[in-house]
């Protein structure tokens, strides 16, 4: 399935932030799209696209690939109330 769409998103939202990114950054992203009423709109209007669980581990691929981090393997709650948990990364 093509998630380009997914990518464009996260690819805007991460450029609010520099680096070097925080181990939480995968959670920072769905923060400041909750946070910004067209980033949200476009999250849901995914979400009506793709499944949502497939528009949230896509955020959380491309988050990774995009910011050139590692999966650390450590799961943990999230703040944002778009995701349930997120991996932290890691250089």
């Amino acid at each position: 399935m093509e998630t380009q769409d997914i990518k464009d998103l996260v690819e805007e939202v991460l450029g609010k932030f520099s680096p070097p990114y925080p181990p939480d950054i995968t959670d920072q992203v769905c923060l400041a799209i909750e946070q910004n009423p067209a980033w949200l709109r476009r999250y849901e209007e995914l979400n009506g696209i793709h499944k949502k669980d497939v528009v949230n581990n896509s955020i959380g691929w491309y988050t990774i690939r995009l910011t050139g981090m590692k999966n650390s393997g450590k799961v943990e709650r999230a703040k944002s109330k778009l995701i349930k948990t997120y991996s932290r990364l890691g250089d």
